[in-house]
């Protein structure tokens, strides 16, 4: 099961990842120099940068992706709740797949919310990426808190 998780969930990142890049760079002549990069609650710009912060948020995406990849292989190194010899073993089956989600989702989420920003600088419908993104990192942040309950 672990092992068709990790790769349903890497096929779906790489997938959305490759979208992504194919839109943004077919999108970059009509991108302005300058861009919103934050909203008020009211949806109005109070933030602007440079259109190749569109291209920081793939790459730092990225990095995080294979920094929790370290820990998804590591299962042992994290920190547990009543981790006995008992039940070591599924406390990190459990763990690796609630890391394996985190890697996937977030990265799928920042990719999302990187996808938002780049459809907003030319003009396009943002809001279905963005609040995809935001229920995906809703996600993840229940996840850890299900393994952290299902511990105790």
């Amino acid at each position: 099961m672990n092992n068709r998780l990790k790769i349903t969930l890497f096929t779906i990142s790489i997938a959305i990842f490759g979208y992504h890049m194919f839109h943004l760079f077919y999108l970059w002549p009509n991108i302005p120099e300058r861009i919103a990069i934050h909203f008020t609650g009211s949806g109005t710009a109070d933030n602007w940068g440079s259109k190749y912060f569109l291209l920081a948020i793939p790459v730092l995406s990225i990095f995080i992706w294979l920094f929790i990849g370290f820990l998804v292989k590591r299962p042992e190194k994290m920190n547990y709740i009543n981790l006995t010899e008992a039940n070591k073993e599924i406390q990190y089956k459990r763990m690796e797949i609630v890391m394996l989600l985190l890697q996937n989702v977030s990265f799928i989420a920042f990719i999302l919310i990187n996808e938002a920003m780049l459809r907003n600088a030319v003009g396009m419908a943002s809001e279905l990426p963005f609040y995809l993104a935001l229920i995906l990192l809703a996600i993840c942040v229940v996840a850890p808190f299900y393994l952290l309950i299902w511990s105790y």
